[in-house]
């Protein structure tokens, strides 16, 4: 990945750090948010990511008056209580490791975004606009979501689900994303 991200976005989100840690864990939520994202369907766990949970995405892609539909692999690693991260492979070599950092901030929890974007030259810059535009639009969507939807009225509770597991590693307790 690139030293500099290729998008970085941020948001202020008027609910607590657990609760949207809990909903950014679980793609599940991304589904009605993200404008690209189709249909998701869970896949088994990989062992260079023992946290995460896998997804197999369909997107459909808007190339000027068509759509393309695309599938890829993706998932959400769960690297500490304050951060979470996403990651896409998809053909052809395009990569994106998204890194969502979570801090308290008065009355809200800060959701700060980058995003590293890995493609060939001819189509790095369609990635990076299409990847920008929609992820920020799921921030926006996010946000009015979960402030709009208190803890417990079933919208926007990713953690409501099952209690997160824990997981034992040499930093010590992290979460994971429960299924």
């Amino acid at each position: 990945m690139p030293q500099a991200p290729d998008i970085v976005l941020g948001v202020s989100i008027a609910v607590g750090r657990e609760r949207l840690h809990a909903f950014l864990c679980d793609l599940d939520n991304y589904v009605a948010l993200h404008p690209l994202i189709e249909r998701i369907e869970e896949i088994e766990p990989s062992p260079e990511l023992p946290r995460a949970r896998r997804y197999r995405v369909l997107d459909r892609i808007p190339i000027g008056p068509f759509r393309l539909r695309t599938s890829y692999v993706a998932a959400l690693d769960p690297v500490s209580d304050d951060e979470v991260h996403g990651h896409a492979w998809q053909s052809p070599g395009v990569r994106l490791h998204t890194v969502y950092r979570l801090s308290e901030s008065v009355g809200a929890t800060r959701l700060d975004e980058r995003v590293f974007v890995r493609a060939p030259w001819w189509i790095h810059r369609f990635v990076v606009k299409q990847a920008r535009a929609a992820h920020a639009a799921t921030l926006e969507r996010m946000k009015g979501l979960l402030e709009a939807n208190p803890p417990g009225s079933g919208q926007g509770d990713g953690e409501q689900r099952e209690p997160r597991e824990q997981r034992q590693t040499e930093e010590g307790t992290l979460p994971r994303c429960a299924p």
